[in-house]
């Protein structure tokens, strides 16, 4: 028996990623009372999808991320669908060290025998060839191509599937009046609704958790769900520059970091690889959770981190090594330790689901993973996607590859983040969320 209907009242807490794209498919479902809360307006600037772009690609070792990669791929590359005209195929190249050349060859390996065209090895001297702009060694890099790869202006994407939610009847409520502080519980452990910054409670027959880094300061989850930080830097090239690098492809260095073509203002977004935690902070001891825009509007990428990245930028483009930072921020994900999704309902919990814990690669998937948290939701989500995605009390599979290795550090004991920045200008999707 399915444990929600098309009549019952859905809360889903947290407007990123997923919270965003479960409420669009129960609206285009017919459910009739969706309703989506969060601190901010969208696009939440505290979701990880709330960002300049994101990487947009099928390419997985696993076969089961692989096949809802081509489902996601189809959508963006739609001219009708709801992302019409945000997909830019750039191309996309992995690369690896000695702790990464072992995923980059099975996720090769996986390109070959589903038959994705074009993934190959590349040489540095065949990228320098292929892309002039590219005048760097990239000593000691491996690098893995794959063609049918891009990218998305990501807070765009989000705004766009939220303004569409809410044309489908979803009601987002954001403020004090969004900002979930505590689930509540009837006497038999029956979650019944939430309690919000401004003291009201919001009551509703099914709560969907799509709390993302925040997940651990709402329910017990600490080794299920860890906050992680991915630091962002953004530069900015003149007008006379964006020709030269607006066809390279985003590089991926799984040890080091990610640089991605300039957007149509001339910004080049890079982002760390290597993960920062936050377990001294003040709301949920012994528990990492994000460290909000809404309270440090001013902190920025830790020097150490800026310093990795621009080494980074030094062995591909030297050119670029050295610009100016236009803007920085701390990109908050909930974390899984096997990184996969969790799609499920809360251990022992009566009428609380999970759709959220995107693992710091659930972004690409904004245009389907919704269908399967209502599948969830439902009661029909298939068995290989329920076991891949169900609370695991932190346990990890023997087998685990994780594509970025590198040893997470806790941002209490980085520098020169605090108080880095101005609050960003209004290019920046962070800037655009109403609290």
């Amino acid at each position: 028996m399915s444990p929600i209907s098309v009549d019952s009242s859905v809360l889903i807490v947290g407007g990123g990623v997923f919270g965003t794209s479960t409420a669009y498919h129960l609206a285009s479902r017919g459910y009739k009372s969706v309703t989506v809360i969060d601190r901010f307006d969208a696009p939440s600037k505290d979701s990880a999808g709330c960002d300049l772009n994101k990487v947009i690609r099928a390419d997985y070792p696993n076969p089961l991320y692989a096949r809802l990669g081509q489902e996601a791929m189809k959508e963006w590359k739609d001219p009708k669908s709801l992302f019409a005209g945000l997909y830019r195929e750039s191309g996309w190249i992995m690369s690896g060290h000695d702790l990464t050349r072992d995923w980059l060859e099975s996720s090769r390996k996986l390109s070959e025998k589903i038959g994705r065209k074009g993934v190959k090895y590349m040489s540095a001297d065949e990228i320098k060839q292929q892309w002039p702009a590219f005048t760097g060694d990239f000593a000691g890099w491996t690098n893995l191509y794959s063609p049918a790869a891009g990218w998305v202006p990501a807070g765009q994407a989000l705004l766009r599937m939220a303004n569409a939610a809410r044309k489908l009847g979803v009601k987002y409520i954001f403020g004090d009046t969004g900002y979930a502080r505590k689930l509540v519980y009837a006497a038999d452990g029956t979650c019944t609704g939430v309690i919000t910054a401004d003291g009201a409670t919001r009551n509703a027959d099914v709560v969907v958790l799509a709390s993302g880094a925040n997940t651990a300061s709402l329910v017990e989850a600490k080794e299920e769900v860890v906050a992680n930080s991915s630091a962002i830097m953004v530069i900015k090239l003149e007008p006379d520059e964006i020709a030269k690098y607006r066809d390279i492809p985003i590089v991926d260095d799984f040890e080091q970091a990610i640089i991605f073509p300039p957007d149509e203002n001339g910004l080049i977004k890079l982002c760390s690889c290597r993960n920062i935690t936050n377990y001294k902070n003040a709301s949920v001891p012994g528990s990492s959770v994000t460290h909000s825009l809404g309270d440090y509007p001013y902190d920025g990428c830790p020097k150490e981190i800026e310093d990795e990245i621009r080494s980074f930028v030094r062995e591909m483009i030297p050119e670029l090594a050295d610009r100016p930072l236009y803007h920085s921020k701390l990109c908050w994900d909930g974390i899984a330790k096997d990184l996969n999704f969790r799609i499920c309902p809360y251990p022992r919990t009566k009428n609380l689901f999970v759709g959220t814990v995107g693992s710091n690669h659930g972004f690409k998937f904004l245009p389907v993973i919704g269908r399967y948290v209502a599948d969830m939701l439902e009661g029909r989500l298939g068995r290989e996607y329920a076991d891949l995605w169900k609370w695991k009390y932190g346990a990890v599979p023997e087998d685990h590859k994780d594509p970025h290795p590198w040893p997470a550090r806790e941002l209490s004991q980085l520098s020169g983040w605090a108080e880095r920045h101005a609050p960003g200008r209004r290019e920046l999707p962070w800037t655009w969320s109403r609290l």
